[in-house]
């Protein structure tokens, strides 16, 4: 039993100085930043902390914390090797709630059994760029449109599912993410670029089947016809706007933030959490919040830069583009500078599932960043990391002859 865990896991005490660490910690930063706001805006100033919300919300950050614990001791190897099984799973529950939202209609966005639920569409976004590198590792194939229209093809599939919910805000993650990893896999700027205008092409064409909810927010952003940007989110965002530029720059203090206290704010737990530090915290807090999501992003790319394995490299920036691009969205949201999307802020917003896939993502890179080359010996016997970087032949040569 002790030999299998080892090898499952690995030594979990090695490789953990570097941007290992620093993803945990800047994550741990969010985390502890989420947990007080979670209180400020759900539980409000007269309950005791802990109150109700931040309580549940702390317990999903150890399942979270938990997960990225399990993960980080995986062998990127192994990962590899169950990303398929993983992918196919999701998406088999993705059909299966397509089929179920046919029987019954409505909104299907959750699987619930008791008191336990779930968003299948958050497994997706990770299931997905695992799957997605391992089908881009080949480097050499990877300039070919046959590999290209595949993974299209791949991503296309769980984009298209979760739309259907209907959830078009998770859906569009996965449109930067995958782009992302194109990018880095090598594929030529004349294949990229014919990429883009056939995706532009293609969301044109699909403008006219969104909900009329989803169409009123876009013509109501864009000020085209006479939709009211009130009755298409954009009380939400006046609301919002106004909390953050009513905390100035240091803020009113924590718990003091009268704004959405009242009621004013809608979603300020979730979706408009990051008006809600802006408010109380003012610009030193909102950009504290902004410079630990660049810190996030930056260890990433450092970790996606220093792997020498395609595998790695590629899910390291897919992660990075997904975390990236989803905090982005949601406080360039709070602001006004996009339409509501309804995606949450990683790490800080409440919410269990994608706290915990969020987690276990970062998790995915610390793996990575633990083993930045993982070799096999000639004798097959011996297996275990190395830190050797790129050198001229001669000097390896010359050290091999000594």
């Amino acid at each position: 039993m002790r030999s299998i865990l080892s090898s499952t896991f690995g030594d979990w005490r090695e490789g953990w100085a570097g941007a290992a660490f620093l993803l945990l910690v800047t994550s741990i930063w969010l985390l502890t930043v989420g947990t007080i706001f979670v209180q400020s805006a759900a539980d409000g100033p007269d309950v005791g902390f802990p109150g109700p919300y931040a309580i549940s919300h702390m317990q999903k950050i150890v399942v979270g914390l938990v997960l990225m614990a399990i993960v980080s001791s995986i062998s990127p190897r192994k990962i590899e090797n169950f990303a398929s099984l993983f992918f196919w799973a999701t998406i088999s529950v993705l059909v299966m709630m397509l089929a179920w939202k046919l029987l019954q209609g409505g909104v299907v966005r959750w699987v619930r059994y008791g008191g336990f639920g779930f968003q299948p569409s958050e497994l997706a976004k990770i299931a997905t760029i695992l799957f997605v590198a391992r089908l881009l590792r080949p480097a050499k194939e990877s300039q070919g449109w046959r590999l290209l229209l595949k993974i299209v093809a791949v991503a296309a599939l769980p984009f298209l599912l979760i739309a259907l919910q209907p959830d078009l805000g998770t859906a569009l993650v996965f449109v930067p993410t995958v782009a992302a990893m194109l990018w880095v896999c090598g594929i030529s700027r004349r294949h990229f670029v014919v990429l883009l205008l056939l995706g532009s092409v293609i969301a044109g064409a699909a403008f006219p089947l969104l909900h009329d909810y989803q169409k009123d927010r876009v013509l109501a952003y864009l000020g085209i016809g006479d939709v009211s940007r009130e009755s298409a989110g954009g009380y939400q965002v006046a609301q919002s706007i106004i909390a953050i530029g009513s905390g100035g720059p240091t803020g009113k203090g924590l718990f003091l933030g009268r704004h959405h206290d009242l009621g004013y704010l809608p979603e300020d737990h979730n979706d408009f959490i990051f008006a809600v530090i802006g408010e109380e915290w003012g610009l030193v807090g909102t950009i504290s919040v902004l410079i630990g999501f660049l810190i996030l992003i930056f260890a990433m790319l450092g970790v996606a830069w220093k792997c020498r394995d395609p595998f790695g490299r590629l899910v390291a920036v897919g992660i990075c583009a997904q975390i990236g691009f989803q905090a982005i969205v949601n406080q360039a949201m709070s602001v006004g500078l996009v339409p509501v999307t309804g995606l949450p802020l990683p790490f800080i917003s409440y919410g269990g599932t994608s706290l915990c896939v969020s987690l276990a993502a970062v998790g995915i890179v610390i793996a990575i960043a633990r083993r930045p080359v993982e070799v096999i010996h000639p004798d097959g016997l011996k297996k275990g990391t190395s830190d050797v970087r790129s050198r001229p032949l001669r000097s390896r040569v010359s050290k091999i002859e000594a």
